[in-house]
């Protein structure tokens, strides 16, 4: 039997459940702890689907909690028996049709309860493939999934993706509308979660269909050429990427207009793998214009104004004029401290490459400076293993050394070879970079 409650206010009741039933004869599974990630989702997901009974307890906390919705969720997909107890506040509404048990207080659950669940845990469960699914289950479940990808949880965004696209295709049709959304969607969190090549693999497929059904021009097929694009640019092919991105700025502003944002937002694309691929003089033309046409269209200080501003900043740097860079890294760095806040993540970026491109127009004292702050904050703000920090502290290390701190920077050198490999692998670019500079140091 699977328990789903949640972690911030229940775990104390839960633990005491799980042995009154396990007393009663009753084998209990539920997390004991929060981990996060694709291994853990899929762990929950395995205990749910081989689960003979399924407990909620309902609480004014497991309301509100996406982790316990999710688990309904993928209950009702394979067709297990529910069992709710009410612990606290009202009643779930999703479950208004099934039948609770009163255990305010803390109290646990009546012998009849124990009953109906023992039965449940002798009846055969619905097979997964039969579930009665609906379009506003999938619809809910869809919403859920879009939450999970404004949090950053990609993976569990990605794990109930996966259902809501198959639902979609038995309860709509492969060719329908929503089917086609749910699977961008799908292939985007994908992509956002590291895995590229399978994102570009069904940004391929969805790309075709939106083309067949919808046709080329499309909004929804020009967006999904866009998000190819950008998954075959990240996956290491910036040729092709541009090529396609090339076309799809052609079309935008044919179908859209030139001033339109997903128009700009294509362009800022096209600049972007420009750049990577290895044209910094090309992309800083480029991005000259586009910052000029969102500043027209959007205003100043809107945040995709700040994104190309920040970009062209960030090209002239990596064209060879650092000094340039500065002045307009410092200019972007005040503006979205003023916008965004001192402590959002693009914020910190823009003042990482500002600290960058100090040290790299001669005057790595300063550099060392600004980085030991921007390190501190990152750590306050990210932890010290977020691949920012990572990032920044490899950045502190190398000017340290420019400015002779040769020991001091060894010793950073090392520790952050030491949790790039723990956490990205040695094989990752970012710790190759930072055990060659480590080796230059002598260290």
């Amino acid at each position: 039997m699977f328990i789903s409650y949640s972690h911030a206010s229940d775990s104390a009741y839960v633990v005491k459940l799980a042995k009154h039933l396990s007393a009663a004869g009753i084998e209990v599974w539920f997390d004991r702890q929060v981990i996060t990630g694709d291994r853990w989702s899929r762990v929950i997901q395995q205990q749910i689907d081989t689960c003979a009974a399924f407990v909620v307890v309902m609480s004014s906390a497991s309301d509100l909690s996406d982790w316990v919705d999710r688990e309904i969720d993928q209950a009702e997909l394979v067709g297990k028996p529910i069992f709710p107890l009410l612990l606290g506040g009202t009643r779930f509404f999703r479950l208004a049709h099934l039948q609770y048990e009163n255990v305010t207080g803390g109290q646990m659950p009546t012998p009849e309860f124990t009953d109906r669940l023992r039965r449940g845990w002798n009846s055969v469960p619905a097979a997964p493939v039969t579930a009665p699914v609906d379009a506003a289950t999938l619809t809910r479940q869809y919403k859920d999934a879009d939450r999970m990808r404004e949090r950053g949880d990609y993976a569990g965004a990605t794990d109930l993706l996966r259902h809501v696209v198959t639902g979609c295709i038995r309860v709509l049709g492969t060719d329908h509308p929503d089917t086609l959304v749910s699977r961008h969607q799908l292939a985007l969190n994908i992509g956002d979660g590291g895995n590229r090549a399978e994102a570009v693999r069904l940004f391929r497929e969805v790309v075709a269909d939106y083309s067949r059904v919808l046709g080329t021009d499309h909004p929804n097929t020009l967006t999904s050429r866009g998000n190819l694009a950008l998954n075959i640019g990240d996956g290491g092919n910036r040729a092709e990427a541009v090529r396609l991105f090339r076309e799809v700025v052609a079309d935008r502003i044919r179908v859209q207009g030139g001033d339109h944002r997903d128009t700009l937002i294509s362009r800022y694309l096209l600049a972007l793998n420009v750049g990577e691929g290895g044209d910094r003089a090309e992309a800083v033309r480029l991005l000259r214009e586009i910052v000029a046409d969102h500043i027209r269209v959007l205003g100043v200080d809107q945040p995709d104004t700040l994104a190309a501003r920040y970009l062209l900043a960030y090209n002239i740097g990596k064209g060879g004029d650092p000094a340039e860079a500065v002045r307009l890294f410092r200019d972007v760095v005040a503006d979205r401290i003023r916008v965004l806040g001192a402590d959002h993540r693009e914020t910190l970026i823009s003042r990482h490459q500002l600290a960058l491109n100090i040290g790299e127009a001669g005057d790595p004292a300063e550099a060392v400076r600004l980085l030991r702050d921007v390190v501190a904050d990152h750590i306050r703000i990210l932890g010290a293993d977020h691949p920012d920090t990572l990032v920044s502290r490899h950045t502190l290390g190398y000017n340290l050394g420019k400015v002779g701190k040769r020991d001091e920077a060894v010793r950073l050198l090392r520790e952050v070879v030491a949790d790039q490999i723990r956490v990205l692998g040695a094989d990752h670019p970012d710790t190759k970079s930072s055990r060659a500079t480590l080796n230059a140091y002598g260290g």
